[in-house]
């Protein structure tokens, strides 16, 4: 197991920042030298950070070390057989979860109060939506979770989909019975795909809601700025030993920045 106590990332970037080094490459700011405004604004320590991708502090797009292990360290924390660090907002972890499991005309099974992210997800990669209605609470006006009744029925209408997609929690802080959901979706041979956005913390408390790889998900977009405490637009793609590693990190590559925040 990896040490918890551990910050690679934030280790190597005080390393290089100790260096003292005179950047003559991107960001133009300089590390803060070529915008005093700025630097007043934000303060040194911030702007003596945002650097560009280099040997000592590793690649988002291809880590091999500071932030390879970072991931690896997330990935335990979480319960997960990997993280990917997106940048982009966790849009772009929904996104690419979406277009790791399905080609253009293969379906997925998802509530009609899917966020945004998922249905422009659909629109880049051409897959097609079964729309599962989450039903209102009539009392509060909201809509509701998937019921396990409803799923089932759309899997059993579409035994072609690949993959059931769930929000964990609503983003009215619903939960569908997201485990069951799980074990239906395996037993027909199809994905779980969990979008929780709103359900970081839920992987930190034993008075929680079920998070979605301990449910069984194969993969889970959890926002950490949230309610994770980070800076807006950080997030983790998380996976199970059921994806391959490889291609998720493809998938991600098309939708994420190749100038990833180090303060992010």
């Amino acid at each position: 197991m990896l040490s918890q106590e551990r910050a690679p990332i934030y280790e190597a970037l005080k390393e290089y920042r100790a260096k003292r080094i005179v950047p003559f490459d991107v960001p133009g700011h300089k590390m803060g030298r070529g915008n005093p405004e700025l630097t007043e604004f934000l303060g040194r320590e911030c702007m003596t950070v945002d650097v560009n991708s280099s040997k000592p502090l590793d690649n988002l797009c291809h880590p091999v070390s500071v932030i390879k292990e970072a991931e690896q360290i997330a990935a335990e924390a979480f319960g997960a057989k990997n993280a990917f660090f997106i940048v982009n907002g966790t849009t772009a972890a929904v996104q690419a979860m979406a277009l790791a499991v399905a080609k253009r005309g293969e379906k997925i099974i998802m509530p009609r109060n899917v966020h945004r992210s998922a249905i422009n997800a659909l629109i880049l990669g051409g897959a097609v939506p079964v729309y599962v209605n989450p039903g209102v609470n009539k009392e509060l006006g909201i809509p509701l979770g998937m019921t396990v009744e409803d799923v089932e029925k759309a899997i059993l209408e579409n035994p072609d989909a690949k993959a059931v997609f769930v929000n964990n929690p609503t983003y009215y802080g619903v939960c569908s019975d997201i485990k069951k959901i799980a074990d239906l979706a395996h037993a027909h041979g199809m994905y779980l795909l969990a979008d929780e956005a709103h359900g970081t913390h839920f992987y930190f408390g034993d008075n929680m809601p079920l998070a979605g790889m301990r449910a069984g998900a194969d993969f889970a977009a959890v926002c950490m700025h949230k309610s994770g405490g980070s800076l807006t637009q950080s997030s983790f793609l998380l996976t199970a030993d059921t994806v391959n590693e490889g291609y998720v990190r493809q998938i991600i590559n098309l939708m994420q920045t190749t100038s990833g925040s180090y303060l992010l």
